[in-house]
Protein backbone atom coordinates (compact mmCIF):
# COMPACT_ATOMS: atom_id res chain seq x y z
CA UNK A 1 0.00 0.00 0.00
CA UNK A 2 1.38 3.37 -0.65
CA UNK A 3 1.21 6.36 1.32
CA UNK A 4 -1.55 8.22 0.18
CA UNK A 5 -4.53 6.41 0.58
CA UNK A 6 -3.27 6.17 4.10
CA UNK A 7 -2.73 9.96 4.30
CA UNK A 8 -6.57 10.23 2.70
CA UNK A 9 -8.07 7.23 5.33
CA UNK A 10 -6.18 9.85 8.01
CA UNK A 11 -8.00 12.97 7.21
CA UNK A 12 -11.21 11.36 6.61
CA UNK A 13 -10.63 9.50 9.86
CA UNK A 14 -9.62 13.07 11.31
CA UNK A 15 -12.80 14.79 10.02
CA UNK A 16 -15.19 11.97 11.07
CA UNK A 17 -14.46 12.75 14.68
CA UNK A 18 -15.83 15.79 16.32
CA UNK A 19 -13.63 15.24 19.13
CA UNK A 20 -10.47 16.50 17.10
CA UNK A 21 -12.29 18.51 14.59
CA UNK A 22 -13.46 20.83 17.67
CA UNK A 23 -10.62 21.00 19.68
CA UNK A 24 -8.57 21.92 16.32
CA UNK A 25 -10.90 24.67 15.63
CA UNK A 26 -11.10 25.37 19.12
CA UNK A 27 -7.30 26.36 19.11
CA UNK A 28 -7.66 29.26 16.39
CA UNK A 29 -10.53 30.44 18.07
CA UNK A 30 -8.72 30.50 21.30
CA UNK A 31 -5.47 31.89 19.84
CA UNK A 32 -7.66 34.82 18.10
CA UNK A 33 -10.33 35.57 20.59
CA UNK A 34 -8.00 35.43 23.49
CA UNK A 35 -5.23 37.83 21.64
CA UNK A 36 -7.74 39.99 20.62
CA UNK A 37 -9.92 40.01 24.30
CA UNK A 38 -6.39 41.27 26.24
CA UNK A 39 -5.31 43.68 23.84
CA UNK A 40 -8.61 45.18 23.92
CA UNK A 41 -9.65 45.16 27.21
CA UNK A 42 -6.08 45.67 29.38
CA UNK A 43 -3.93 46.54 26.15
CA UNK A 44 -3.99 50.60 27.10
CA UNK A 45 -3.58 50.33 30.80
CA UNK A 46 -0.79 47.72 29.99
CA UNK A 47 1.07 50.26 27.52
CA UNK A 48 0.90 53.26 30.35
CA UNK A 49 1.92 51.30 32.94
CA UNK A 50 4.86 48.64 31.86
CA UNK A 51 8.46 49.76 31.90
CA UNK A 52 8.88 47.76 28.44
CA UNK A 53 5.65 46.85 26.75
CA UNK A 54 5.93 44.17 24.39
CA UNK A 55 3.23 43.89 22.15
CA UNK A 56 3.51 40.61 21.03
CA UNK A 57 3.00 38.69 24.52
CA UNK A 58 0.06 40.04 24.62
CA UNK A 59 -1.21 39.78 20.89
CA UNK A 60 -0.01 36.34 20.90
CA UNK A 61 -1.60 35.70 24.89
CA UNK A 62 -4.02 33.62 23.35
CA UNK A 63 -1.37 31.19 22.24
CA UNK A 64 -0.77 29.95 25.90
CA UNK A 65 -4.43 28.67 26.11
CA UNK A 66 -4.78 27.30 21.54
CA UNK A 67 -1.40 24.87 22.71
CA UNK A 68 -3.75 23.24 24.97
CA UNK A 69 -6.24 22.51 22.72
CA UNK A 70 -3.67 21.60 20.18
CA UNK A 71 -2.25 19.15 22.25
CA UNK A 72 -5.50 17.45 22.60
CA UNK A 73 -6.08 17.29 18.95
CA UNK A 74 -2.51 15.83 18.38
CA UNK A 75 -2.53 13.10 21.10
CA UNK A 76 -6.14 11.80 20.21
CA UNK A 77 -5.62 11.72 16.90
CA UNK A 78 -3.05 8.91 17.57
CA UNK A 79 -3.52 8.15 21.48
CA UNK A 80 -7.40 8.12 21.25
CA UNK A 81 -6.46 4.77 18.73
CA UNK A 82 -4.32 3.03 21.68
CA UNK A 83 -7.18 4.51 23.88
CA UNK A 84 -10.21 2.73 22.33
CA UNK A 85 -8.23 0.02 21.07
CA UNK A 86 -8.54 0.32 17.39
CA UNK A 87 -4.72 0.27 17.14
CA UNK A 88 -4.86 -3.53 16.24
CA UNK A 89 -7.82 -2.95 13.60
CA UNK A 90 -5.74 0.05 12.09
CA UNK A 91 -2.15 -1.39 11.66
CA UNK A 92 -3.88 -4.87 10.25
CA UNK A 93 -5.57 -2.35 7.52
CA UNK A 94 -2.00 -0.70 7.06
CA UNK A 95 0.77 -3.28 7.67
CA UNK A 96 3.32 -1.29 6.72
CA UNK A 97 3.82 0.61 10.18
CA UNK A 98 6.32 3.17 8.83
CA UNK A 99 3.39 4.26 6.23
CA UNK A 100 0.72 4.09 8.98
CA UNK A 101 2.58 6.40 10.92
CA UNK A 102 3.70 8.79 8.45
CA UNK A 103 0.02 9.02 6.78
CA UNK A 104 -1.11 10.33 10.89
CA UNK A 105 1.66 12.44 10.97
CA UNK A 106 1.28 13.90 7.76
CA UNK A 107 -2.55 14.53 8.42
CA UNK A 108 -2.83 15.51 11.84
CA UNK A 109 0.11 17.94 11.81
CA UNK A 110 -1.08 19.15 8.00
CA UNK A 111 -4.16 19.84 9.61
CA UNK A 112 -2.31 22.13 12.36
CA UNK A 113 -0.13 24.07 9.36
CA UNK A 114 -3.31 24.78 7.53
CA UNK A 115 -5.13 26.04 10.24
CA UNK A 116 -1.75 28.22 11.36
CA UNK A 117 -1.58 29.97 8.15
CA UNK A 118 -4.49 32.14 8.43
CA UNK A 119 -4.92 32.63 12.36
CA UNK A 120 -1.58 33.67 12.55
CA UNK A 121 -1.35 36.82 10.61
CA UNK A 122 -5.13 37.05 11.44
CA UNK A 123 -3.61 37.26 15.01
CA UNK A 124 -1.22 39.38 14.57
CA UNK A 125 -3.24 42.49 12.16
CA UNK A 126 -6.07 42.22 14.56
CA UNK A 127 -4.29 42.46 17.90
CA UNK A 128 -1.57 44.95 16.80
CA UNK A 129 -4.51 46.88 15.19
CA UNK A 130 -5.90 47.09 18.69
CA UNK A 131 -3.03 48.32 20.34
CA UNK A 132 -2.93 51.09 17.98
CA UNK A 133 0.05 53.19 18.21
CA UNK A 134 1.26 50.94 20.97
CA UNK A 135 1.13 47.78 18.30
CA UNK A 136 3.89 47.12 15.89
CA UNK A 137 3.57 46.40 12.52
CA UNK A 138 4.70 43.85 9.70
CA UNK A 139 7.64 45.56 8.53
CA UNK A 140 9.07 46.09 12.05
CA UNK A 141 11.82 43.80 12.90
CA UNK A 142 11.23 40.78 13.96
CA UNK A 143 7.51 41.33 13.48
CA UNK A 144 7.45 38.51 10.43
CA UNK A 145 9.80 36.30 12.15
CA UNK A 146 7.57 36.09 14.95
CA UNK A 147 4.32 35.23 12.99
CA UNK A 148 5.89 33.04 10.81
CA UNK A 149 7.35 31.41 13.90
CA UNK A 150 3.64 31.33 15.32
CA UNK A 151 2.93 29.58 11.90
CA UNK A 152 5.59 26.81 12.73
CA UNK A 153 4.39 26.28 16.01
CA UNK A 154 1.44 24.85 15.53
CA UNK A 155 2.91 21.33 13.27
CA UNK A 156 5.56 21.40 15.41
CA UNK A 157 3.86 21.30 18.99
CA UNK A 158 1.68 18.72 16.92
CA UNK A 159 4.41 16.45 15.91
CA UNK A 160 5.77 16.46 19.45
CA UNK A 161 2.67 15.51 21.27
CA UNK A 162 1.85 12.63 18.48
CA UNK A 163 5.28 11.09 19.07
CA UNK A 164 4.71 10.70 22.91
CA UNK A 165 1.68 9.54 22.44
CA UNK A 166 3.12 7.01 20.95
CA UNK A 167 5.88 5.77 23.04
CA UNK A 168 3.29 6.08 26.30
CA UNK A 169 0.47 4.34 24.13
CA UNK A 170 -1.52 5.72 26.55
CA UNK A 171 -3.79 8.92 26.52
CA UNK A 172 -3.77 9.48 29.74
CA UNK A 173 -0.50 9.42 30.61
CA UNK A 174 0.24 11.56 27.81
CA UNK A 175 -2.15 13.92 28.82
CA UNK A 176 -1.26 13.74 32.59
CA UNK A 177 2.10 14.22 31.60
CA UNK A 178 2.59 17.00 29.14
CA UNK A 179 -0.57 19.29 29.85
CA UNK A 180 0.78 19.98 33.39
CA UNK A 181 4.51 20.86 32.19
CA UNK A 182 3.05 23.37 29.42
CA UNK A 183 1.05 25.15 32.27
CA UNK A 184 2.84 24.75 35.63
CA UNK A 185 6.41 22.87 35.08
CA UNK A 186 7.56 25.05 32.49
CA UNK A 187 6.69 28.26 33.36
CA UNK A 188 7.43 28.35 36.93
CA UNK A 189 11.27 26.27 36.24
CA UNK A 190 11.58 29.96 34.37
CA UNK A 191 11.35 31.91 38.23
CA UNK A 192 14.35 29.90 39.07
CA UNK A 193 17.44 31.52 38.03
CA UNK A 194 19.51 28.46 38.84
CA UNK A 195 17.57 26.52 35.98
CA UNK A 196 17.44 29.39 32.97
CA UNK A 197 20.65 28.03 31.48
CA UNK A 198 18.52 25.08 31.20
CA UNK A 199 15.03 25.66 30.62
CA UNK A 200 15.39 28.07 28.18
CA UNK A 201 16.34 25.51 25.60
CA UNK A 202 13.00 23.78 26.19
CA UNK A 203 10.61 23.25 23.68
CA UNK A 204 7.79 25.23 24.14
CA UNK A 205 10.42 28.10 25.91
CA UNK A 206 11.93 28.05 22.77
CA UNK A 207 9.30 28.62 20.53
CA UNK A 208 7.26 31.30 22.88
CA UNK A 209 10.79 33.47 22.67
CA UNK A 210 10.60 33.52 18.89
CA UNK A 211 6.70 34.19 18.78
CA UNK A 212 6.41 36.95 21.37
CA UNK A 213 9.33 38.67 21.28
CA UNK A 214 10.43 41.41 19.01
CA UNK A 215 13.90 42.11 19.69
CA UNK A 216 16.19 39.47 21.01
CA UNK A 217 16.28 38.96 24.74
CA UNK A 218 19.82 39.49 26.36
CA UNK A 219 19.50 36.60 28.99
CA UNK A 220 18.84 34.43 26.14
CA UNK A 221 21.45 32.41 24.26
CA UNK A 222 20.59 32.13 20.65
CA UNK A 223 18.78 34.53 18.48
CA UNK A 224 15.08 34.11 18.06
CA UNK A 225 15.08 32.88 14.65
CA UNK A 226 16.51 29.66 16.79
CA UNK A 227 13.81 29.39 18.25
CA UNK A 228 11.46 27.28 16.21
CA UNK A 229 14.57 24.84 15.07
CA UNK A 230 15.41 23.73 18.93
CA UNK A 231 11.48 23.20 18.96
CA UNK A 232 12.10 21.02 15.38
CA UNK A 233 14.62 19.13 16.84
CA UNK A 234 12.38 17.95 19.81
CA UNK A 235 9.55 17.18 17.78
CA UNK A 236 11.91 14.96 15.26
CA UNK A 237 13.64 13.09 18.80
CA UNK A 238 9.59 12.53 19.72
CA UNK A 239 8.90 11.51 15.94
CA UNK A 240 11.70 9.38 16.04
CA UNK A 241 10.90 7.68 19.14
CA UNK A 242 7.22 7.06 18.42
CA UNK A 243 8.42 5.66 15.13
CA UNK A 244 11.27 3.38 17.17
CA UNK A 245 8.18 2.29 19.76
CA UNK A 246 5.76 1.30 17.04
CA UNK A 247 8.07 -0.73 14.84
CA UNK A 248 9.94 -2.59 18.19
CA UNK A 249 6.17 -3.29 20.49
CA UNK A 250 3.28 -5.38 19.73
CA UNK A 251 -0.21 -3.24 19.14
Amino acid sequence: MTLQPVLYSELTKIRSLRSLVWSLALAAVMLVGFGAFACGAYGEAQAANDEVFRPLVLGFWGLNFAQVALAVFAMLSLGGEYEKGTITTSLTAVPQRTHFYLGKLLATAGLSLAIALPAAPLTFFLTQGLLDEHGVSLGDPGAVRAVISLILYFPLLTLLCMGLAVMTRSLAATLGLFLPFLFLLSPLSMEVPSLWNVTQFLPDRAGLYAVMNVQPDPDVFYNPWLGPLIMAVWAAAAVLGGWHALRSRDA
